[in-house]
């Protein structure tokens, strides 16, 4: 016959002395730990368990090791509240040891990490990002799994953690997109079939932000991500004011007037409209003309009016689907990417300055990267003439376009994304000038600056930083 488990026949223990266990069916059904609560780590009897008892362990005699005496101290202090909180439950030992050796688990994971917390003693999530982001390099594609399942399955281990340490029920898709948004430019040989994953994002306002991504890091191309977050976001309320606080054809009227202007002709009436236009509106309104006007130089003034009206009508619609707080998570998600996220998007290549752009890069040997925006610069406006009222926003467009050829097709597959991200500091640096210390100082510096959360100081997982680190 087979041996019945202590489980089935004792629960719970006062003063040390096992009582034995009734089969009545209230008492069974009242018993959490063979309940569903108890086996999800996020539910609110686990999160209060698990917080309850991360809280009393500091003030336990020893709670380094479960004793009796541990036991008693847990159960005097916690079953008063318990019981008026849950109080179709009963609080056993055996769910109370369950939940102390969980915490005292993710305790000692994060003991003596400097990093672990944050200052206010929640869970430094990005921390924990980044130190495991550094084994993805290892990760090979010769599993049937796809690479995301990775992410998933990483973003689980700590959710678990989080709800442990702060006692919260973490977004567990978020998180694993997240992740991935950032794995994904860690792995070599990346093969077509895993371009993709049910985590990445691909919506209207995804690209709203994307776009406006590009345009601010063509600007300033060594910004922080911090920084490039706060401009985003600027840059989208400032869309949402456009497009709420103004109808149709009043976009439509300031916009004729601003191309007029730009174009250097303009009536009295036109002169009236432009004075009534805040600057940060005006400045919105242009880089879409602009932006239409570049990428089809044929076209009339009336057609690009047009074409830069219904941007903004998509916009709006594009911004009224989703909630203000899952913009700002997009932004983050996007935003801790930066340059990288060029190899996984696609850019107009029906646009007459892309074309340009990429015809003199086939061309191209060895170039300083400015010296090539401004031979490409020179050789379009002489195609062009009539678009030398926007000779500032086709300089920013060719470093848009010349980033993402250079992250598209600068490289054989087996180069990681991120190590692209490098080449192209090193590149802009003008590394010859600086020794192999000084040139890795500086690479450090803006990857902490630029990509917070990738492990970018694991040299030796990276061949480009290697060979950076081995040169004389």
């Amino acid at each position: 016959m087979a041996r019945r488990s202590p489980r089935k026949i004792f629960d719970g223990m006062e003063k040390g002395v096992f009582k034995k266990k009734s089969f009545s069916t209230t008492e069974l059904l009242n018993s959490i730990d063979e309940t569903p609560e108890f086996h999800d780590p996020y539910s609110e009897l686990n999160l209060f368990l698990s917080q309850k008892v991360k809280q009393e362990m500091h003030h336990c005699v020893n709670p380094k090791k479960w004793s009796v005496q541990l036991q008693e101290e847990l159960l005097h202090k916690i079953t008063p509240e318990f019981q008026r909180r849950f109080p179709k439950y009963r609080l056993g030992v055996c769910a109370l040891k369950k939940t102390w050796e969980k915490v005292h688990y993710f305790s000692t994971q994060i003991q003596g990490r400097k990093e672990a917390l944050t200052q206010d003693g929640k869970f430094n999530l990005s921390f924990f990002i980044k130190e495991n982001l550094k084994t993805t390099t290892k990760l090979k594609n010769t599993c049937s799994l796809h690479p995301y399942h990775y992410a998933h399955q990483l973003a689980v281990k700590m959710s678990e953690c989080i709800a442990v340490v702060d006692g919260v029920r973490p977004k567990l898709d978020q998180l694993t997109r997240t992740i991935w948004s950032l794995q994904r430019h860690l792995i070599p040989k990346l093969s077509a079939q895993h371009f993709k994953s049910p985590y990445d994002e691909n919506e209207k306002i995804d690209k709203l932000i994307v776009k406006s991504i590009l345009e601010i890091t063509a600007k300033h191309p060594q910004i922080s991500q911090a920084e490039l977050s706060f401009h985003v976001q600027k840059r989208l309320v400032q869309l949402k004011i456009i497009t709420t606080e103004y109808s149709s054809t009043q976009i439509q009227k300031m916009l004729t007037a601003l191309l007029a202007d730009q174009c250097h002709f303009t009536s009295q009436r036109m002169e009236k409209t432009l004075e009534k236009i805040p600057y940060p509106i005006a400045k919105c309104l242009k880089s879409e003309l602009a932006n239409i006007a570049i990428d089809t130089p044929h076209l009339k003034q009336e057609r690009i009016i047009e074409d830069a009206l219904e941007f903004f009508q998509k916009a709006k619609i594009a911004m009224e689907r989703v909630d203000e707080e899952e913009i700002e998570r997009k932004i983050q998600n996007w935003s801790i990417q930066g340059d990288m996220l060029l190899r996984w998007i696609r850019l107009n290549h029906n646009s007459a300055l892309y074309k340009q752009v990429e015809i003199q890069w086939k061309e191209t040997t060895k170039m300083e990267f400015g010296e090539f925006v401004t031979q490409v610069h020179a050789k379009f406006l002489e195609n062009y003439p009539k678009l030398l009222c926007f000779a500032k926003d086709i300089e920013l467009r060719i470093w848009i376009f010349l980033k993402y050829i250079w992250y598209k097709q600068g490289f054989g597959e087996e180069v990681t994304t991120f190590e692209r991200f490098v080449e192209w500091q090193k590149q802009s640096l003008h590394s010859k000038d600086l020794s192999s210390d000084q040139l890795l100082e500086k690479l450090e510096t803006l990857c902490k600056r630029m990509l917070p959360l990738m492990p970018f100081n694991n040299v030796s997982q990276t061949p480009l930083l290697a060979e950076i680190k081995n040169s004389p």
